[in-house]
């Protein structure tokens, strides 16, 4: 399967996360889990099982991911964003921009500006509204996604 799907010219222009990258996420910590369970305890503490519960949420949680990666899909009309357990969809107008943001000793993100009529968050998440994180590990580079994700806003979006 290509990485991307479709073009400007002949849209939906379709990309998704990379299913390696994520099944070796999931795997990496199914390992760390079964060597923390390797490790002798005379009596787990509600901390002990606590964690653990926590670390095998994770695990499910990235399986489910390498299952159904995330997936952008892009056309005329604007970004629907399918993740594993939600899709969202946004207008071309409602970004004024897609950049990619580092940080340290994490993934590199592919990060959507919102223009001021950006979609509203409910009640607390208000002041949240400066930007959409698309997230990490996709199949393209993260620039690369952040650079189709501009050529697309600015063929298509509305004239401001």
């Amino acid at each position: 399967m290509p990485a991307v799907e479709g073009s400007l010219d002949d849209p939906p222009i379709v990309l998704r996360q990379d299913r390696l990258k994520l099944s070796l996420m999931c795997l990496g910590l199914t390992v760390v889990g079964g060597l923390i369970l390797l490790v002798p305890v005379l009596v787990y503490t509600p901390w002990h099982l606590i964690f653990l519960g926590i670390l095998g949420l994770c695990i499910v949680t990235f399986g489910a991911m390498a299952v159904r990666p995330a997936t952008l899909i892009l056309d005329p009309h604007g970004l629907i964003w399918r993740q594993t357990f939600r899709t969202f969809e946004y207008s071309w107008s409602a970004f004024a921009r897609f950049y990619v943001f580092s940080r340290p000793r994490r993934f590199t993100s592919v990060v959507g500006e919102f223009t001021h009529e950006g979609p509203p968050k409910p009640a607390w998440r208000r002041f949240l509204t400066g930007s959409l994180e698309l997230g990490s590990l996709w199949e393209l580079p993260p620039q690369r996604v952040a650079d189709v994700l501009n050529v697309a806003r600015a063929r298509w979006a509305p004239p401001a």
